[in-house]
C-alpha cells in the first residue's frame, strides 16, 4: 500500500511538471541602420533620453486591445528587450546616418551637448476589430536646446500596420514595421525642417547679443 502511494504521488509530479509552460521572448526587428554620412557639426552634438512610454505597453507583457476600453496581454509572450530601449537605439542610429549632429549620444549625462531629444511612445499595441488586427504605434518627440531650453522642433508620428499572420509572431512583426516607420518619419522631419529652425533661432539669439 505504501509503494502505491509513493507510486501516484510520483505520477502526480511527473504530469505536473508536464504542464509547465515557459513563456517565449521576443524582440523588434528593426533593419541597420544605413552608413552615417561624413559629419558636417552644423547643429552641434545631441543627447537622446530613453523615450518614456506607460508601463502597460513597455513592460514585459506584449499589450493587446481587445476594445477601445479594454487591455489585454499576453501572458506567455513578453519581450526580451523594453520596446522603448529599442525605439530609442534605432533613433539614434537612424539620426548619425542622417549626419545632422555633430555627435549622437545615447544619454545626456556627462555629455557636452547643445540639444537633447525627449520622446514618448504614446501608443504601442495590437488593436483587434473583428477579424481586423492591426499594429498600432505613435511616437511624440522634442528637441530642446540646451542654452535657451527652448523647443525648436517637435513632432508626433504615428503608423498602423495589418496583421496578416494572426498569431504572436505576427503580431511582433508589425509592431516593429510600425515603430520602424514611425521613427522614419520623426527622423525625417527633423531633417527637413530643423536646420532652418535652428538658423533662425541662432540669428534671433545673435540679436538679442548685439
Amino acid at each position: 500500500m505504501k509503494r502505491l502511494g509513493i507510486a501516484l504521488m510520483g505520477a502526480f509530479l511527473l504530469a505536473g511538471c508536464g504542464s509547465v509552460r515557459y513563456p517565449s521572448y521576443y524582440v523588434l526587428n528593426f533593419p541597420p541602420a544605413p552608413q552615417a554620412k561624413p559629419s558636417n557639426g552644423d547643429l552641434g552634438p545631441v543627447a537622446i533620453r530613453e523615450f518614456e512610454c506607460p508601463e502597460y505597453l513597455c513592460g514585459d507583457r506584449i499589450a493587446y486591445r481587445p476594445g477601445s476600453e479594454e487591455v489585454g496581454f499576453y501572458e506567455y509572450h513578453r519581450w526580451a528587450m523594453n520596446p522603448s530601449e529599442a525605439i530609442t537605439k534605432y533613433v539614434a542610429e537612424a539620426l548619425r546616418a542622417q549626419s545632422l549632429f555633430r555627435s549622437v549620444a545615447a544619454h545626456e549625462h556627462g555629455a557636452d551637448t547643445a540639444y537633447v531629444l525627449i520622446g514618448n511612445i504614446e501608443r504601442f499595441e495590437e488593436l483587434d476589430e473583428g477579424r481586423d488586427v492591426r499594429a498600432i504605434c505613435t511616437i511624440s518627440a522634442r528637441l530642446l536646446d540646451t542654452e535657451t531650453k527652448s523647443v525648436v522642433w517637435s513632432h508626433t508620428a504615428s503608423e498602423t500596420v495589418q496583421v496578416d499572420k494572426h498569431d504572436v509572431r505576427g503580431v511582433v512583426s508589425s509592431l516593429s514595421s510600425a515603430a520602424r516607420a514611425a521613427s522614419d518619419r520623426l527622423v525625417q522631419s527633423m531633417a527637413e525642417e530643423l536646420p532652418a529652425r535652428v538658423m533662425d533661432a541662432n540669428h534671433m539669439r545673435a540679436q538679442r547679443r548685439s
